[in-house]
Formats: structure tokens, sequence, C-alpha cells
């Protein structure tokens, strides 16, 4: 058994030589979101994602905009624990209907 994790342990540790890292070269906004929700109303293209921070401090959600999916614009914290009495943090995943 033994053998076996050691054997393991060298083959992924080789399988890392010459592993390049990849980074985000052009994201569409600035900050650290996750989990976007997409939807198009009329003309404009929305973006409704997570915020990325620690648990205590997930307690809003954010907007994009676009016309274009070139030019975006933000709209800070259109949601937050103050609307959503029953949530106290950790906000995330959001979900849209039209």
């Amino acid at each position: 058994m033994i053998r076996n994790l050691l054997k393991s342990t060298l083959f992924f540790a080789l399988s890392l030589i010459g592993l390049n890292i990849a980074q985000a070269e052009n994201p569409i906004f600035p900050g650290w979101y996750a989990d976007p929700e997409v939807i198009i109303y009329g003309d404009t293209y929305w973006i409704y994602p997570t915020y990325s921070a620690p648990f205590n401090d997930q307690t809003f959600f954010d907007a994009f905009s676009s016309k274009d999916l070139v030019n975006w614009t933000k709209h800070e914290k259109i949601l937050t624990t103050k609307e959503v009495t029953w949530a106290r943090r950790a906000m995330w995943a959001p979900s849209v209907l039209q």
C-alpha cells in the first residue's frame, strides 16, 4: 500500500513539471465574483454574480449590465441583507426571473 502511495505521489509530482498556471487576462469587470447568473432583458445583458468574500462579508449582490458585451456598468448592492431580513450573511448563487 505504501508503495502504491509513493508511486501515485511521484506520478502526480512529475505531472506538474512544466505546468503553466493560467490567469484571467480579460475579465469583463473588475473584482472577484463567482456563480454568475446571466439574463437578457430587452437589448441589455445583465449579470448577477456572487460577491466572493469571506463568509460574513457576503451580505449583498451587485449586478452588471451591458448592451454590447464590451462596456459594462456596475450596479452596486442591488439587494442586501437589509431587504432579505432572514439572511444575515453568505448571500450567494443568485438567480433571476423575468
